[in-house]
């Protein structure tokens, strides 16, 4: 019988030491944590988690094991912007086969007042159910009596049948965590490999023989082999924007199954390397047979498209697709149904219609195969080692007229040539047979919206008149275009919230024609700020980004914008006769690497024209670009936004 092991070479670096981490019961304070009031690694914290610990066992049964993992969390409460902390969703997975359970919930809540430790018990009754998915559902509650200071205890335990994936574990929250410790208990019968993500070494590490007595499985005598994993000091993460994803850079621990050793000496392996996985993959039911399936279908039902041109196989298959069926909004990389159930229902999950689409351009005689990646909230893949939980989603990757490209069938509104920015994440992996092979996922575009606005002024009734026509490419396009599609009032409300009164309906063209920009226009009117004889208007009535979205100070993640983006803003304002202007706002032209903004101005007889425009030249910036892209974002938001002042001239109303 082999030895369990975790298998990773980092375990050759750690250094085992102590760590300061007293034993705890739960539902029973130390002195020195009712003492504490402030993290004093980070003073400005709202919270801090005391410790927090996990252990995942085998707990053994008559025919084999179910997995239990152990947790008990401790948080102490500074401040009432931390009550959120108080609020536990605890995910859990099912499938045909079984499901995870929650079990064994209990918590307190303690406050310490006049000089009185009180301590409230959650009520069982107050743990609640919501549905997400076919897949997964949670388990909420909510801690009672929340107070600055109070302190809250929290164990529960989770029984799983799904052996093959280990809970994983986060060291690093949004507060900061004085200890945090997982521990797994390994049997001879499955192993893991793991990888560590945001650090090289724990504070604490240890591994040996769970002491007591062996346990015998099928007659084979074991004891558990435990894993002890510790940090201390960890620092909370703060949710920097324009990141992928907080899974991308908080430190944790993934764990993936290795091998099952099986009583009678057979051992299977588990996706040991790349090829193995697509090899696994291939094999699936859900995957590689549901692919085989596919084409056998499209065979019968899209033959006709194969003496068409390669460009236009491709155009007609998607848009078949898009037509035909619908996205339940459910992710996977593997078919949520049988090709039959999606036939007959039009919808199923991503895995549904994406390998259906694969099958469905091989079939007219296209090269086709799935690509594998994550979504942006789900973090990006490593290639490291095959992981296959960290895969969510599978592209198609298509070859046409001798060009690789990568497309999607899920989106309808969605251009053929734009693959959804939720996958615009790092890398995929192609699955192929006996092939380690992986595509960048990326786009070099720049998506584009313009403004263009013609703006008459109603002095008596102080109000300015305006007509907008907008336009879009690109994933502005298409975030515009699904906005309206979906919801017109929504989209319209959104425009109203910036201060204008639309009159009638917003006129849309190229709603469908997905193509083609989309373009929309209206009509609006805005109330003016009359100050004694001086009318002050916004040249772009607001439509433009009126603040900088980089807020931080300082930065320590690098800064991802999915795509590169342009603005363009025109606007042409009517001088109302007996006006005059007192001051233009001055042109102004920056060009970088990263940047690029320019802002015109010009005066006409009766009329001014500003035009301003910016762009970000790349889709993704190094950390220490983030004072150039603040800076930059400080000009352009105070350039476009500056008023212009009209005053009042006797002399101009009597020409």
């Amino acid at each position: 019988m082999k030895k369990i092991f975790i298998a990773y070479s980092l375990f050759l670096l750690f250094i085992s030491f102590s760590v300061n981490a007293q034993d705890v019961k739960f539902g029973f304070l130390q002195p020195e944590e009712l003492q504490i009031k402030e993290c004093d690694f980070e003073e400005d914290a709202p919270a801090v988690v005391l410790f927090d610990k996990g252990n995942s066992w085998f707990v053994q049964e008559v025919d084999g094991f179910v997995l239990r993992f152990d947790r008990h969390v401790r948080i102490k409460i500074f401040n009432e912007a931390a009550f959120d902390q108080g609020e536990f969703e605890i995910a859990l997975y099912r499938t045909k086969e079984g499901l995870e359970k929650l079990k064994q919930v209990n918590a307190f809540t303690f406050n310490h007042e006049d000089g009185i430790l009180k301590k409230v018990a959650l009520d069982p009754d107050q743990v609640y159910q919501e549905e997400i998915n076919n897949n997964w559902y949670v388990k909420k509650f909510a801690m009672p009596q929340i107070k600055e200071g109070s302190i809250i205890d929290v164990q529960y335990s989770i029984y799983s049948p799904f052996y093959t994936h280990l809970r994983d574990w986060d060291f690093q929250t949004n507060i900061p965590t004085l200890y945090s410790e997982y521990k797994v208990n390994m049997i001879p019968f499955y192993s893991y490999r793991y990888r560590m993500q945001g650090t090289t070494k724990m504070d604490h590490f240890k591994s040996y023989k769970k002491p007591g007595f062996e346990r015998t499985f099928a007659n084979i005598p074991f004891k558990d082999m435990v894993y002890e994993f510790g940090m201390k000091n960890v620092p909370s993460f703060r949710d920097e924007t324009f990141i992928s994803s907080r899974n991308d850079y908080i430190i944790k621990i993934d764990f993936q199954m290795s091998e099952i050793n099986y009583p009678s000496g057979y051992t299977k392996t588990y996706m040991n390397t790349w090829p193995s996985l697509a090899e696994e993959m291939l094999d699936h039911d859900d995957f590689g047979k549901y692919l085989k399936r596919s084409e056998k279908w499209a065979d019968k039902n899209l033959s006709y498209l194969a003496e068409m041109a390669e460009e236009e196989r491709l155009g007609e298959v998607l848009n078949y697709m898009k037509t035909n069926y619908k996205w339940n909004e459910y992710y996977g990389k593997y078919a949520q149904y049988s090709l039959k159930e999606f036939n007959e229902n039009n919808t199923g999950n991503i895995g549904n219609i994406n390998l259906c689409t694969i099958g469905a351009l091989r079939s007219v005689g296209l090269q086709a195969f799935p690509v594998i990646v994550s979504t942006r909230d789900n973090g990006k893949v490593t290639d490291s080692f095959p992981y296959s939980n960290l895969f969510n989603y599978v592209l198609v990757l298509v070859e046409v007229d001798g060009r690789v490209r990568l497309v999607d069938a899920t989106q309808s509104m969605c251009p053929n040539h734009l693959i959804p920015a939720r996958c615009i994440n790092g890398k995929g992996f192609v699955v192929k047979e006996d092939s380690e092979s992986w595509v960048t996922i990326a786009n070099s575009a720049t998506s584009l919206e313009e403004i263009n606005l013609s703006l008459h002024l109603d002095v008596e009734e102080n109000q300015l008149a305006g007509l907008c026509k907008a336009k879009s490419t690109g994933y502005m396009a298409l975030a515009n275009r699904s906005g309206f599609h979906n919801d017109k009032e929504k989209f319209k409300r959104r425009i109203a919230q910036k201060g204008l009164t639309i009159k009638d309906e917003i006129e849309p063209d190229n709603l469908y024609d997905k193509a083609l920009p989309f373009k929309y226009s209206f009509e609006f009117s805005q109330s003016i700020d009359r100050v004694d004889n001086q009318l002050i208007i916004s040249p772009f009535a607001n439509l433009t980004q009126n603040d900088n979205p980089f807020k931080q100070e300082n930065r320590s993640l690098p800064i991802d914008m999915v795509y590169r983006q342009g603005y363009r803003y025109i606007t042409t304002i009517q001088v109302p006769k007996g006006y005059r202007i007192e001051e233009l706002p001055t042109q102004q032209k920056i060009n970088s690497d990263n940047v690029a903004f320019n802002f015109v101005v010009t005066e006409a007889e009766g009329s001014i024209q500003i035009i301003a425009s910016y762009n970000f030249k790349k889709q993704s910036y190094l950390a220490s670009d983030y004072r150039e892209l603040k800076n930059f974002m400080n000009t352009v938001a105070s350039k476009i936004n500056t008023k212009i002042i009209l005053i009042e001239d006797e002399e101009l109303a009597e020409l």
